[in-house]
């Protein structure tokens, strides 16, 4: 009971220092309440000599954006998608992010290294890199997740998910706390790419390659259980399965169902997500390398890692779909599938 009332004093202090530890990046409180934190949670029978501090480093509660869009120089970006999302609303002047075009330029042949294109991309938006950005969509989390790993791997020093998106944001609208607007027209900005890799590092196919069979290296395989046995061929699947040695935690894991809409979800907090990584038997110290079918899921299971405070997190941004398209590449699947 005391380890209990102790955590849930924690948790209350985790909340009320968020907000200011997005603002100044200071990671001395947090340090302190790391050790506490280990000792409640557990970080597996390997722990690290100097882990990362918990925090929502990236992922802002939805009461907190009103508050935030008061801040100069914010820019928010709705994400939309006419391929798989629900087109969310627009709320105090967002800027409307096409995630299928960025999805589309990422999976160009030498994308990661074009970058007149991305700064062209980014720049169209009105982002210079030195603003913070604000992005959410529908709801899945996934579609905002992926352009802030790619806003933030390329420059943009503050860059947050709306958890929940757009669906946790209707509540705040009926309160008169955020307005329903048109999507704003940017003013193009100059954007300069100053490469990020961290704290989440992109993995390419030759870095996965390099560590198949090696035993110290988590690969985690984020995808549905159908994709992972190779049941289930999303579009440009030719070759169902997984990389060799991945371990399936599907992203559902991660998240809570809201209420309202159950489509929609809530990524867990940092202190739940440390648990069910943990117990998955991952330590806070050991190389982790993350996969989905094209980067959107993944991005937000590193994310999920980062907030639960591993320190050694990458991101296979071209996952499956890049792996299979190589014939020389190994897959693994189960036989026989079941259903229809």
């Amino acid at each position: 009971m005391l380890l209990l009332l102790i955590q849930l004093k924690l948790d209350k202090q985790v909340v009320a220092m968020r907000h200011e530890y997005r603002r100044s990046f200071v990671p001395g409180a947090w340090m302190l309440l790391a050790p506490w934190l280990i000792f409640l949670i557990g970080c597996g029978p390997a722990p690290s000599s100097n882990p990362s501090p918990l925090s929502s480093a990236y992922v802002m509660p939805a009461a907190e954006l009103p508050a935030a869009l008061k801040q100069p120089g914010v820019v928010l970006l709705a994400a939309q998608s006419k391929l798989e999302i629900s087109a969310p609303g627009f709320v105090n002047n967002a800027v409307a992010v096409d995630v299928d075009a960025v999805a589309a330029f990422g999976q160009t042949t030498g994308a990661f290294t074009a970058f007149s294109g991305w700064a062209s991309l980014f720049g169209a938006l009105g982002i210079s890199g030195a603003q913070e950005v604000i992005l959410y969509d529908d709801g899945e989390m996934k579609f905002a997740s992926r352009v802030r790993f790619l806003l933030a791997y390329f420059g943009v020093g503050r860059t947050f998910i709306v958890n929940g998106g757009y669906n946790a944001l209707l509540p705040l609208i009926q309160q008169g706390l955020l307005t329903t607007t048109p999507p704003a027209t940017p003013t193009a900005a100059s954007f300069t790419v100053q490469v990020q890799d961290r704290p989440i590092h992109l993995a390419d196919q030759q870095a996965v390659a390099a560590v198949l069979n090696n035993p110290a290296v988590a690969l985690i395989d984020v995808r549905t259980p159908a994709e992972y046995d190779g049941c289930l061929l999303l579009p440009g699947i030719t070759r169902g399965g997984h990389i060799p040695g991945a371990r399936n935690l599907p992203i559902a894991n991660l998240l809570t169902p809201q209420n309202s809409e159950p489509q929609f979800s809530f990524l867990d907090s940092p202190l739940e997500l440390l648990a069910i990584f943990d117990n998955f038997g991952l330590y806070r110290d050991q190389q982790i390398i993350v996969y989905c079918q094209d980067g959107a899921k993944s991005s937000l299971a590193a994310t999920a890692l980062i907030d639960a405070g591993y320190s050694d997190v990458s991101l296979y941004y071209l996952s499956y779909l890049d792996w299979q398209s190589v014939a020389a590449n190994p897959v693994e699947s189960v036989s026989p599938c079941a259903g229809p």
